[in-house]
């Protein structure tokens, strides 16, 4: 098992560059890679994005990719555009001629007048440069991976302690059936005499009536349902697959089991267990939403 969560880092380097790879994932329905890159490195998003849904199969991840030149290429890279240094002191030389005011440069003023000074590396990169960013992904991508099943394996533990409690509590109502039906009978009872007071009652007549209102109380199929999907549950916590959209669905169905025993309910000790199953379930609900 694991989490939607997880972020996972690496550098790498070589006598032209220097690269820093993050990888962060985080809760997302399907799987949405968004990459950000330099613009040296568009071209290698087809292949990026194809490493990553081998490794990723749901959630919004973010990467990104930071390329600057090594220290020798960034030396290399440094040019000076002469013409236009030139243009921009004769443009000022006359602009200080109409304001009559004397016109003075220094050097490291004229350095950051724009594209004065340039940096550039090069819109090409080399076979080794690719081998290097693939390399350093992967490792990225490692990182991601072990962080995710990491938090995966507490997200288990927590899901069981959390699904134990959800069985106890069903298992509760089931053993206040008998009495709640017990209770439901004489409540019947009493309020079909009342009504048909001074009225003889047939004995066999008042059995059906409270039969039938016995069955359409009754909340066994659901008790059983609730059992079932809570084992099905168990088992998916077990798989080493991505279960997150079953898990996600028979939480969907306990819920709805769970609530159909609530409408059904007519004895105020079942009515509580049903709302502290609701809570609970609704605890499991928030934990699956992380896993992948």
């Amino acid at each position: 098992m694991k989490s939607m969560t997880g972020y996972g880092t690496s550098r790498a380097h070589s006598s032209l560059a220097l690269l820093e790879i993050s990888i962060r994932s985080v809760n997302g329905r399907f799987l949405e890679p968004r990459f950000h890159l330099p613009k040296e490195y568009f071209s290698l998003e087809p292949e990026l994005k194809k490493r990553l849904q081998n490794s990723i199969k749901r959630g919004t991840v973010d990467v990104f990719i930071q390329r600057r030149a090594a220290p020798e290429a960034a030396a290399k890279s440094l040019t000076l555009n002469r013409p236009l240094a030139k243009r921009y002191t004769e443009v000022l030389t006359d602009l200080s001629k109409i304001m009559k005011s004397p016109a003075v440069f220094r050097v490291e003023s004229i350095a950051h007048w724009p594209d004065v000074i340039s940096r550039d590396m090069g819109s090409e990169i080399t076979e080794q440069e690719k081998k290097m960013v693939y390399k350093a992904y992967e490792a990225a991508l490692q990182g991601c991976h072990k962080e995710r099943q990491r938090e995966g394996q507490n997200l288990r533990k927590e899901l069981e302690k959390t699904l134990k409690l959800l069985e106890k509590t069903v298992l509760q109502i089931q053993s206040l059936r008998g009495l709640a039906d017990q209770d439901l009978q004489n409540k019947f009872e009493l309020r079909l005499r009342a009504r048909l007071k001074g009225i003889e009652v047939d004995p066999q007549r008042l059995s059906q009536e409270v039969l039938i209102q016995l069955e359409k109380s009754d909340v066994n199929e659901e008790i059983v349902r609730l059992l079932e999907h809570i084992k099905n549950v168990q088992k998916l916590l077990s798989s080493s697959e991505s279960e997150g959209k079953k898990l996600d669905f028979y939480i969907q169905e306990l819920h709805r089991e769970m609530n159909t025993i609530g409408s059904k309910s007519q004895v105020s000790v079942i009515t509580q267990s049903v709302v502290e199953g609701k809570t609970i379930i609704e605890r499991l609900r928030e934990q699956v939403q992380n896993i992948e």
